[in-house]
């Protein structure tokens, strides 16, 4: 297994080196005949290292008027083509590009083809200018090579060109025109490589599951692979040490893979921490991973969003402005939220804060509410099973009453076991009109904690629990005795979730969901008063209109009342005078016969 990822490793460096190499080719058309390739050297020598120069030439020794530069890295072609492009050279304008691989230059050949079959194309010839001139100038592709390499790599590589050149007849060249010249000699012995390489990287590498791969972060961009190598060595035996290298510039990422020859040994690297220290520098040491892997990594890191603040419980009870649990709210009470908001969004900017998930706070209460009072709401609204660990209603110690007791500040910390049962009492009891007055209604969220000092208080009370020798702990809790203990536990919590999903009240307001940790800007709070300040208004009018149209009908119903009152009345009197004139009348006619 050794050798031949050893092999593997070394072929895919070489693969890469004439990867590299092919980027910093570039093609000079439009020579002039008469140049020769220490003239050509010379003048591109400017730009930067040249590893190699090849001027074209037909069979016949007729030459193509096209040559190719090799430099050493990829900014120095550019600069190459940049300055001299379309400049003189000895007479005539060059035109200076990057070279393509054969399979792209092919491809576009045929696509000019097919653009240019319904085209009629006179092509005037040009008189050959070489004629005249020496021909001993050029040789036959001849090739040199400026990277510091011995003689005989020359001569194998002009021994290859040659056996290129024999294997093509003359007939084939009789009526190939300079592209076609080009298209032969384009990148062949890079060709060869590549169809070698393919065949090499169909072995598949097993790093990765062997578990001996580390990959390091944050090396010194200057170390090479071999002072790495040496470092961590300390660790035990290196197969290799690799620093990635990116491909354009060619320079460090500040990252490397190294693989050691024993499991124990990349376990040692990977538990050392922060003691890897390289050049002043302290790497972090990973274990390596395959790429179908980080990919999927990175899905999940989309897909999960990280909120160790709880900042998605800051919406959790808000009410929003002409929503239904904003109906009947005062505008004192929706002035006192609004502006609570506004203090949460200034507090959270500090990256100790935290949203609570167990704690909350009361806020807008009565001035004679007492701390068991306040135990008995939230026991009430929070469920049988809800344990309650602290209900405490701040006060002012300066400002104390007959009874040694301080002024009560309006509001209260509550703190649960649970987050389910916060959660439950929070929207049970949050804007509810039935627990004080529909006037002024409870104003319940969750609690924003410093870390720093959760922390602090926590070591505090392990201090004093490790001091106390009756301390027992919590050993004997979570323990599974019956074995169906943990299962009760799973199922109590996915009732409670599904009563809380059903558990929807009007007044109780916004409820939160998880990713969801964008708190509202200044702006959009102002909006939002000013919203509910006109919505109140229009209620007011709205109620006005109604009580008084109610009076006005109240005092139409009296009015009529005391009218049919009176006509009773007149009726009883037309009736009372019409018996006592009938009596008369009857007393006046018997009168004169008694007296007769």
């Amino acid at each position: 297994m050794a050798p031949r990822n050893m092999n593997s490793l070394k072929n895919k460096d070489i693969h890469k080196q004439n990867k590299r190499k092919k980027r910093a080719r570039i093609i000079i058309r439009n020579l002039p005949f008469q140049i020769t390739q220490d003239s050509l050297k010379e003048y591109f020598g400017k730009y930067g290292k040249i590893e190699e120069v090849k001027i074209l030439i037909k069979p016949d020794g007729k030459p193509v008027g096209c040559g190719f530069i090799q430099f050493n890295h990829v900014q120095s072609a550019a600069k190459a083509i940049h300055y001299a492009n379309l400049k003189p050279l000895q007479g005539r304008s060059i035109v200076v590009d990057w070279a393509i691989p054969k399979h792209k230059f092919n491809k576009n050949k045929e696509e000019d083809i097919k653009d240019e079959n319904n085209v009629d194309v006179n092509i005037k010839k040009e008189p050959d200018e070489y004629e005249d001139d020496d021909k001993s100038m050029i040789q036959p592709i001849e090739e040199i090579n400026l990277s510091n390499n011995s003689n005989e790599s020359m001569d194998v590589s002009d021994k290859e060109d040659e056996e290129h050149m024999e294997d093509l007849s003359e007939e084939e060249y009789q009526n190939i025109k300079n592209e076609e010249v080009i298209e032969e000699f384009l990148e062949d012995k890079v060709d060869d490589e590549d169809k070698n390489m393919t065949k090499n990287s169909k072995c598949i590498s097993n790093d990765v599951q062997e578990g001996k791969t580390v990959f390091l972060k944050n090396v010194p961009f200057s170390v090479k692979n071999e002072e790495l190598k040496k470092y961590m060595e300390q660790f035990g035996p290196v197969y290799y040490a690799l620093i990635c290298v990116d491909s354009l510039t060619e320079h460090s990422k500040g990252t490397a893979f190294v693989k050691f020859k024993n499991i124990e040994d990349a376990e040692k690297c990977l538990s050392a921490g922060t003691e890897l220290h390289l050049r002043d520098a302290i790497l972090e040491a990973h274990r390596a991973l395959h790429k179908n892997d980080i990919t999927n990594k990175n899905n999940l890191k989309h897909q999960k969003v990280k909120d160790s603040r709880n900042l998605y419980l800051v919406k959790e009870g808000v009410i929003m402005a002409g929503s239904p649990a904003a109906v009947g709210v005062s505008a004192t009470d929706m002035a006192k939220r609004l502006q609570l908001e506004r203090w949460k969004s200034q507090i959270l900017r500090n990256l100790n804060m935290f949203v609570s998930r167990v704690r909350l706070v009361v806020q807008n209460l009565p001035a004679s509410l007492d701390d068991a009072k306040l135990r008995l709401i939230f026991k009430k609204y929070s469920g049988s099973k809800a344990i309650i660990k602290e209900a405490r209603i701040m006060r002012d110690l300066k400002n104390i009453d007959s009874k040694g007791v301080g002024r009560s500040k309006e509001y209260a910390f509550v703190t649960f076991t649970k987050h389910e049962d916060a959660l439950k009492a929070l929207r049970a009891i949050n804007n509810n009109p039935n627990i004080f007055t529909p006037h002024k209604r409870p104003i319940v969220a969750f609690s924003i904690e410093n870390r720093i000092m959760v922390n602090a208080k926590q070591r505090r009370i392990q201090k004093s629990q490790a001091r106390n020798p009756l301390y027992l702990g919590n050993k004997d809790q979570g323990q599974n005795k019956n074995g169906n203990k943990m299962h009760l536990i799973e199922e109590t919590k996915i009732e409670d979730k599904k009563e809380l999903e059903n558990d929807k009240k009007s007044f109780s307001g916004v409820k939160s969901k998880p990713g969801e940790t964008k708190i509202r800007s200044k702006f959009n709070l102002k909006n939002q008063g000013i919203l509910h300040s006109k919505i109140t208004k229009k209620e007011k009018k709205a109620a006005k209109h109604d009580h008084s149209r109610k009076t006005k009908l109240e005092k139409a119903k009296k009015e009529l009342k005391t009218k049919q009152v009176a006509k009773r009345v007149d009726a009883e009197e037309v009736n009372f005078n019409k018996l006592v004139n009938s009596y008369k009348n009857k007393l006046l006619a018997l009168g004169p016969t008694r007296s007769k």
